[in-house]
């Protein structure tokens, strides 16, 4: 368990939440585009893209939430 919490510590958190926001944003933006566009094919493809990039952003600022807990109870020492 301590070497986990060691390599979470190291963990960019910084850098992941940025890049969990970036993809967010775009997440958001694919959406916006398959409603704007109507047609069915265009909905699906899009919320499903949008689905995972989604998922991908919520793990990244899950990880960077248990790095900066870690980070913070001395798991980097």
């Amino acid at each position: 368990m301590r070497r986990l919490l060691a390599f979470i510590a190291r963990w960019p958190t910084e850098r992941a939440l940025r890049v969990a926001c970036w993809i967010g944003l775009l997440a958001l933006a694919l959406m916006i585009a398959g409603v704007v566009l109507g047609t069915p094919l265009a909905v699906v493809a899009s919320m499903s893209v949008a689905q995972g990039l989604g998922v991908l952003a919520c793990l990244l600022f899950g990880v960077s939430i248990a790095a900066d807990g870690a980070a913070r109870r001395g798991g980097g020492k």
